[in-house]
């Protein structure tokens, strides 16, 4: 169930569609139901997303995922706190248009939040920092991520075989990019210049995982 039909709800309710996910939209903007009801059909509802009796219709006691994505960040904690409170959702999703608010989020139990502001802004400290290290995704709030590192050929781990590399505790190596073979590494596996490697780590490891292979 996705709250909110901007731009960012469309999108990401097509997305989930498309993934084979059944997916109610609610918008109480008369003008977005158009464009939400020419697309979505039936998966589109008007009302406001904020009330409970308009979640309880739309069917919010059997959401798997409830996500508020409206452009308030007041609105989106309301509903995130009512579907967990009173319908029992088990998961809800939270925009934070301003990243300040996160600790409130946190602090009355709403864990997953997505900002984009903060999104942006640690990619480009990350760009800044290294061009050959990228973030692909986080999960709890940051806490952990999914990593993509392009290996430079002055990399120390270039040519080395993975049981001769030391990884710190909390990292991860899920898979090998190289060419166009996907590679699923084991003890064996050599890393070589121009491969691109997957990996699993905390916050806290992510710069002990760049010296360790990067070297920097």
């Amino acid at each position: 169930m996705i709250v909110g039909g901007g731009k960012v709800g469309f999108h990401l309710s097509r997305i989930l569609q498309q993934q084979g996910h059944e997916v109610t939209v609610i918008e109480k903007d008369p003008g977005k139901m158009e464009a939400l009801e020419r697309e979505l059909g039936e998966a589109a509802m008007h009302g406001d997303g904020a009330r409970p009796s308009v979640l309880e219709t739309a069917g919010c006691r059997r959401a798997d995922v409830v996500v508020a994505v409206t452009g308030d960040d007041a609105v989106n904690l309301l509903i995130s706190q009512i579907a967990a409170k009173m319908f029992g959702v088990q998961r809800t999703i939270a925009r934070l248009n301003s990243p300040r608010n996160r600790r409130i989020f946190a602090a009355l139990g709403v864990e997953g939040t997505v900002s984009s502001t903060a999104i942006i802004a640690d990619l480009i400290g990350r760009e800044v920092a290294t061009r050959e290290l990228h973030t692909l995704l986080s999960f709890k709030s940051g806490e952990i991520t999914i990593i993509e590192i392009d290996l430079p050929a002055s990399a120390p781990v270039a040519g080395k075989s993975l049981r001769d590399i030391h990884f710190p505790e909390g990292a991860l190596l899920v898979s090998v990019l190289h060419g166009d073979d996907v590679i699923l590494p084991t003890g064996a596996t050599v890393l070589e210049a121009d491969d691109r490697l997957i990996a699993l780590c905390s916050h806290a490891t992510e710069a002990a995982l760049r010296t360790a292979v990067l070297g920097t």
